[in-house]
């Protein structure tokens, strides 16, 4: 169960990056989910916020699961989601399981071993939308584009500032 007032603690920060976490068996009804609708609240342009479609791999049978992650993944889903980039995740478990190569695996061999297993699954899916790697992209993305449009507010801002604390001394 979700803290309301922890969450709209955090979201209201302008700041703050939110992230939708549906698991791939919810998708089909994600036009009702309540993690869309506070994001919505809090980001209604979409700027902050990215999507996660997690446990694919539980959902790997279910047709109509796949089907609305596969629209989802390529902007065709509910026109609600069309402004939020989506990533689509498997099991933490399942991926190391699938890395091991004797008793030592990296994080990098798990991810890269995620990101074939999506592809196995969600087959015609775009892989830049594939695997925890697909997700730290796009969550580089989004804080460049953050502070591209932040940056020059806040050296404006002290640019301003020093002329007054100048303007006071002198």
């Amino acid at each position: 169960m979700m803290d309301d007032s922890l969450v709209s603690e955090y979201a209201e920060y302008n700041d703050a990056i939110l992230l939708v976490i549906i698991a791939a068996a919810q998708v089909p009804e994600i036009a009702s989910s309540l993690a869309l609708r506070v994001a919505k609240e809090y980001d209604g342009d979409g700027t902050r916020t990215v999507g996660v479609i997690s446990k694919i791999d539980q959902a790997s049978a279910d047709q109509k699961a796949l089907a609305a992650v596969q629209a989802l993944l390529l902007n065709q889903g509910s026109p609600k989601t069309a402004d939020i980039p989506w990533v689509a995740l498997i099991g933490q478990s399942v991926s190391i399981a699938t890395a091991q190569s004797g008793s030592e695996i990296s994080l990098e061999t798990a991810w890269r071993a995620e990101s074939e297993s999506l592809k196995s699954i969600l087959i015609g899916a775009p892989q830049s939308q594939l695997g925890r790697i697909a997700l730290a992209d796009d969550l580089a993305q989004l804080i460049r584009k953050r502070m591209k449009v932040r940056v020059p507010n806040l050296l404006s801002g002290s640019v301003q500032l020093t002329r007054k604390v100048s303007n006071s001394l002198g």
